[in-house]
């Protein structure tokens, strides 16, 4: 993993939170909005401990979908050998979006290949405007 100047990202067009952390691990979740006081946070937690069987929240599908679709185009990303950012993320992301391919087949070796042809068209690019 580079070191980034950023690390937590929130993508909002997904709904989800997403951590690159310096050790190499990676988190990925739904996205939840952070609260002002740890005291407010305790005590609601104690609640919860009463009441969890009772107020169960379920993840909306949508979410659950881009959850797995940023943990496979991560997948393919590490499977390939290549460098893990935001910015590479979100553009596999498009490439399975584009081509319309179900979540499943992102871990294809067919999307292999193309986010590889990808990779390499994008690095000849910024080669050429260094040049």
């Amino acid at each position: 993993m580079k070191r980034q100047k950023h690390h937590f990202h929130h993508l909002e067009q997904y709904g989800v939170d997403l951590i690159l952390g310096c050790n190499g691990f990676i988190w990925v979740g739904e996205h939840v909005e952070a609260r002002d006081c740890i005291v407010e946070d305790q005590l609601n937690n104690t609640e919860q401990q009463f009441t969890k069987s009772n107020t169960t929240k379920e993840m909306p599908l949508e979410t659950r979908r881009s959850i797995c679709q940023i943990a496979n185009a991560i997948r393919v990303l590490s499977i390939l050998g290549f460098n893990v950012t935001l910015e590479v993320i979100l553009e596999t992301i498009d490439l399975s979006s584009t081509l319309n391919l179900g979540i499943d087949e992102m871990l294809g070796p067919e999307f292999h290949v193309l986010v590889a042809e990808r990779e390499a068209e994008r690095r000849t690019s910024m080669t050429k405007r260094k040049g």
